[in-house]
This record gives C-alpha cells, sequence and structure tokens, in this order.
C-alpha cells in the first residue's frame, strides 16, 4: 500500500511505521536520559555540569535529525 508524495513516487506505509516507532521509542527514553543527566550534573560543578545538562538537548536534536534524514531520504526515492 503506497501513498502519493508527490510527481516523483510514493511513500510506504512500512516507513512510516517505522519512523513512528523510532520516534515513539526515542520519546519514551528521554524521561530516562533527562532523570539520568539531572542525577549526574547534582555531583558536578562548573563546565562540566553544564554540558552534562545539555545532553536531553543533543538526544532530542538527534531525533529530529534522524526524522529529516529520513525525510530527505524518502524524497529522493
Amino acid at each position: 500500500m503506497k501513498i502519493l508524495s508527490d510527481i516523483r513516487g510514493t511513500i510506504s506505509i512500512k516507513s512510516i511505521v517505522e519512523v513512528i516507532v523510532v520516534l515513539v521509542v526515542g520519546l519514551s527514553l528521554l524521561p530516562i536520559v533527562i532523570s539520568t543527566t539531572a542525577t549526574a550534573a547534582a555531583s558536578l560543578s562548573g563546565a562540566s555540569a553544564t554540558l552534562v545538562n545539555l545532553i536531553p538537548l543533543f538526544y532530542v536534536i538527534a531525533m529530529v535529525l534522524a526524522v529529516i534524514y529520513w525525510a530527505v531520504q524518502e524524497a529522493k526515492k
């Protein structure tokens, strides 16, 4: 079963489901990442605490980039 994406081609339902699964799993792990980094940052100070506190941001950015990469690859097909 295919969904029309544009004049060039189609996007399969399988690939959309795969992206949704990745996002659901990634978002369900986000609270664990946040609580773990908060615990680790509590015992640190200075620049190291700042960098550890930024780990959840980097995690979310990586998830967004993965979805963008998927969209670009699907558009090229």
